[in-house]
C-alpha cells in the first residue's frame, strides 16, 4: 500500500510539472521568442540622387514580416527646423496579437515651396517600429537618414558656338556652356539626342557635342541644346542653323537568280533566315528585318566612344579607287520584274583592285572588328565623342578590339563578304547613333569651317 501511495504522488507532481510546464513556461517561452523578437523593420527606399529639385517624390517600401508594422513617421531636417511629413500608427489584431499591417508603400510627395524648404543640404529622416515587446513594449525601431540637397534651380545654358550650317544626312558642331554640372546635355535634332563632352576647352563648364541631321529627317520644331542637372531641372536652348535640303539619288537594282545562289549560302546560318523558304523571301528577309539587327549592331558601338578627339584634318579614302554608291541612295531592288524590297544606303562603296588594302581613315580606336551580317567582316573605329567610322565586306581584317591606329595604317583588304556583289569597300561613318555623309568629312575646307575653326574661336575666347 505504501509503495502504491509513494507511486501516486510521484506521478501527481509528474503530472503537476506538466500543467505547469503547459500552462506558465511554454507561454514564456512563446512570449521570449515571438513578443520579444529583435528584428527590425526594414526600410527600402529609392533615391536615384541626393540632388532632389523643388518637387520630387520620396518612394520605397517599409517591411516587417514577424511583429507587423506599429508606426511610420517621415521628416525633412533643415537648418534646425524639422519638418513632419508622413506619420502614421497601424493597428494590431489584439494585446498579444501582431500588427495586421506587414507592408506599407512609400510614396510621399515633396514640394520644397510649400514646406517653406530653401535651396541646400538637408536630411531626410525615415522612423518605422513594429510590434515586439522589446524597448518596454516600444517596439524594434528602424531609423534611416539621408543627406539630401535641395536644388530648384534650372541651370543656365549658352551657345558659345555660330553660324550651324547643315545639310539634311550631314553633320554639324555645337559648343556651349553651363552653369553647373550637368549629368544630361546635348543636342535634340526631333527625337534624336547626342550627348555634349566636356574637357576639351581650359574652361571646364564648356562642352562641345556632334550632331547628325538624318536622311529621313522632318523638321516638327527647332533643333535646340537642352541640359538637364542631377536634381532634374531643365534647361534649353535654341540656336542658328541653317538646313539645307539634300535630294538623294534612286537606284533600281535587279536581284538575279545567279547572285541569289551565290550569296544566299552565306546567310543560311545566321539565325532567324528562314532556309525553308523561297530564295525571293528569304532575300526580302535579309535586306529588312537583318539589316535592322545590323544597323542596330555598327550603331550601338556608339556609346562606346571616348571623351578624347583622336582625329585630325580630313578623313582619308580608298586610295585609287572609283565611286560605285553614294551615301543616301534610295534602293529598290526588283525580281523578275516585280519591286521586292526597299533600302537606304547608308555609305559610299568604293571599288579599286581585288582585296585592296584599307588604310584608316584617321587616327582612332578599335572599338569593333567581326562579322556582321550583310555587312560581312567589319572594322569600326571610335574618333571620339561619338564620331565613328566603319570599313565593311572586308575579306580579311588586321586589327583587333582596343588597338590604337593611326590615320594610313592597314586595317584589313576589300572583299565580298556580307551582301556585296563584287568586290568593294563600304565605308560609312556614324555620330552616336546616326549615319552621316562620308564626304563632308573628306573634304578640309567643310571641317575648317564646320568643326575646327569653331573650336579654335572659343577656345581663344576661353582663355
Amino acid at each position: 500500500m505504501m509503495f502504491k501511495k509513494r507511486n501516486k504522488g510521484k506521478n501527481l507532481k509528474k503530472w503537476l510539472i506538466v500543467i505547469f510546464t503547459i500552462a506558465v513556461i511554454v507561454p514564456l517561452i512563446w512570449i521570449v521568442v515571438v513578443k520579444f523578437e529583435g528584428e527590425k523593420p526594414v526600410i527600402d527606399l529609392n533615391l536615384a540622387s541626393a540632388v532632389v529639385p523643388a518637387d520630387f517624390e520620396i518612394t520605397g517600401n517599409v517591411d516587417d514580416g514577424k511583429s507587423g508594422l506599429k508606426r511610420l513617421w517621415i521628416g525633412i531636417l533643415q537648418d534646425g527646423k524639422e519638418t513632419v511629413l508622413f506619420d502614421e500608427a497601424y493597428p494590431s489584431d489584439g494585446y498579444f496579437g501582431k500588427g495586421t499591417v506587414r507592408r506599407v508603400p512609400i510614396a510621399q510627395q515633396v514640394n520644397a515651396k510649400k514646406l517653406n524648404l530653401s535651396d541646400g543640404p538637408a536630411k531626410l529622416r525615415i522612423a518605422a517600429w513594429d510590434y515586439a515587446w522589446r524597448n518596454w513594449w516600444g517596439g524594434n525601431q528602424a531609423y534611416l537618414e539621408k543627406e539630401i540637397v535641395f536644388d530648384t534651380r534650372a541651370p543656365v545654358l549658352s551657345v558659345l558656338s555660330t553660324q550651324h550650317n547643315v545639310t539634311r544626312g550631314g553633320a554639324g558642331l555645337v559648343i556651349y556652356k553651363l552653369s553647373e554640372k550637368c549629368p544630361h546635355s546635348g543636342v535634340l535634332v526631333g527625337e534624336d539626342f547626342f550627348p555634349g563632352y566636356p574637357g576639351h576647352f581650359n574652361d571646364t563648364s564648356i562642352y562641345l557635342a556632334f550632331f547628325a541631321i538624318p536622311v529621313d529627317y522632318e523638321k516638327q520644331g527647332d533643333i535646340f541644346v537642352r541640359a538637364v542637372d542631377a536634381a532634374g531641372n531643365e534647361s534649353k536652348s535654341g540656336f542658328y542653323y541653317h538646313l539645307r535640303e539634300k535630294k538623294f539619288k534612286t537606284d533600281t537594282i535587279n536581284i538575279s537568280e545567279n547572285f541569289l545562289n551565290m550569296k544566299l549560302p552565306e546567310f543560311q546560318s545566321v539565325e532567324g533566315v528562314p532556309s525553308e523558304k523561297s530564295p525571293e523571301d528569304q532575300f526580302i528577309f535579309i535586306n529588312g528585318e537583318l539589316r535592322k539587327r545590323n544597323n542596330h549592331t555598327i550603331l550601338s558601338n556608339g556609346q562606346k566612344t571616348e571623351n578624347r578627339l583622336f582625329w585630325q584634318d580630313f578623313f582619308g579614302r580608298l586610295p585609287n579607287s572609283a565611286r560605285r554608291a553614294n551615301f543616301g541612295d534610295q534602293r529598290v531592288y526588283t525580281h523578275n520584274g516585280n519591286v521586292v524590297s526597299n533600302a537606304v544606303h547608308m555609305g559610299i562603296d568604293l571599288a579599286s583592285v581585288k582585296h585592296a588594302e584599307i588604310p584608316a581613315a584617321n587616327r582612332g580606336k578599335i572599338v569593333f572588328a567581326d562579322y556582321v551580317g550583310i555587312y560581312g567582316n567589319l572594322v569600326c573605329i571610335d574618333h571620339g565623342c561619338g564620331l565613328m567610322s566603319i570599313y565593311a565586306h572586308l575579306s580579311r581584317m588586321t586589327v583587333g578590339k582596343d588597338e590604337l591606329v593611326e590615320r594610313g595604317d592597314i586595317i584589313g583588304y576589300t572583299g565580298t563578304t556580307g551582301l556585296a556583289g563584287g568586290d568593294h569597300l563600304h565605308f560609312g561613318m556614324f555620330i552616336d547613333h546616326v549615319f552621316v555623309n562620308p564626304v563632308e568629312w573628306w573634304d578640309s575646307s567643310w571641317i575648317y569651317n564646320n568643326i575646327t575653326s569653331k573650336i579654335e574661336s572659343v577656345q581663344a575666347m576661353a582663355q
